[in-house]
């Protein structure tokens, strides 16, 4: 949900940069420093943070030059959880959690990050590990691949997906979708 104006109705980008960009650089710097200040002084406490990665699942078609979206996520996402499983001291470097919908999976650090500079030297290594455990469970010689998009070009058009499906938009749908089938 964005920023809404006082109808309730979404502003719009250029609404948002020109009146309150401003507002939320202020403000976000202000909760920063008193968030700062009031745990600053806490012996051994460090704020901590991390990352979170959403893979979309892809099937490759060379022959045909076609990219499909691969509803594999609930096949292999057992497969990634099973560590975690297996340690319940949760001293893991990945976790796994699914996403939206039956295409997409997605990987965080194990851990959060602390304040030391050495953390920032893990995160792209972490990140490069995590998309090496997806692909391991993706067949890449019939073109099974994990991409990090912010959208699918094709999403909602006719066999955008592998298997295909046919959207339900009637009442009994899950989404209701005119575009995008419940699978």
């Amino acid at each position: 949900m964005g920023l809404l104006n006082s109808l309730g109705k979404p502003l719009s980008w250029e609404e948002i940069k020109a009146r309150l960009r401003r507002h939320i650089r202020r403000h976000g710097l202000i909760q920063f420093v008193s968030l700062y200040n009031k745990l600053k002084d806490r012996p051994c406490d460090v704020l901590k943070w991390g990352d979170e990665v959403e893979y979309m699942l892809v099937k490759l078609d060379h022959e045909n030059k076609r990219l499909k979206l691969l509803l594999k996520a609930e096949e292999i996402l057992p497969t990634l959880q099973e560590q975690e499983e297996n340690n319940p001291k949760g001293d893991l470097k990945t976790l796994w959690r699914p996403e939206y919908a039956a295409y997409m999976v997605e990987g965080t650090p194990g851990k959060p990050y602390g304040g030391l500079m050495a953390h920032l030297n893990t995160v792209e290594a972490n990140m490069k590990f995590r998309r090496q455990e997806v692909e391991k469970l993706l067949d890449t010689a019939k073109g099974e691949t994990a991409l990090s998009l912010t959208a699918f070009p094709r999403l909602g058009c006719p066999n955008f997906s592998t298997p295909s499906y046919k959207p339900n938009p009637s009442d009994e749908g899950v989404s209701k979708s005119l575009f995008i089938p419940d699978e």
